[in-house]
């Protein structure tokens, strides 16, 4: 009687699937479920990627941020509300000189009015500004 040889790469990839799933269902899980505690961050996932005014090349902003909210509550509105942030965030990012991007002061600035206007949005739309801080934790200028 002869016994059948399991592949090893039949059982690394399943493994690997089980382990890619296991990853995907954590990435998207939502903020307020399972053990989350507030105040808290929401990333801002995937980065924005905007194209910046150039006339000589195409140049571009990635940005990679965190949306801080004090309660449940304001976790939910956010991330049900995440397609109206990241649209905004787009056209506010979206167009602007290199130039006026590049200083920490500049950031600063882009940082303070971009806040300002992800709550006059959520305000509008939810009644609650429900964003409390807008941090950036990658800021690459290509």
């Amino acid at each position: 009687m002869r016994r059948q040889r399991t592949k090893p790469t039949v059982f690394l990839t399943a493994l690997l699937l089980i382990a890619l799933t296991g990853w995907h269902m954590t990435a998207w899980a939502a903020p307020s479920g399972g053990g989350a505690t507030w105040p808290g961050y929401i990333p801002l996932q995937p980065a924005l990627v905007v194209n910046l005014d150039n006339p000589r090349r195409a140049q571009y902003l990635q940005l990679n941020a965190q949306l801080y909210v004090e309660t449940a509550q304001e976790a939910q509105l956010v991330e049900h509300h995440m397609p109206v942030i990241r649209h905004h965030l787009i056209l506010f990012f979206g167009g602007r000189d290199p130039e006026l991007v590049q200083t920490a002061a500049a950031r600063e600035q882009l940082r303070t009015e971009a806040l300002e206007t992800l709550r006059r949005v959520m305000t509008e739309h939810t009644g609650s500004p429900a964003v409390n801080g807008l941090y950036f934790t990658g800021f690459i200028v290509q």
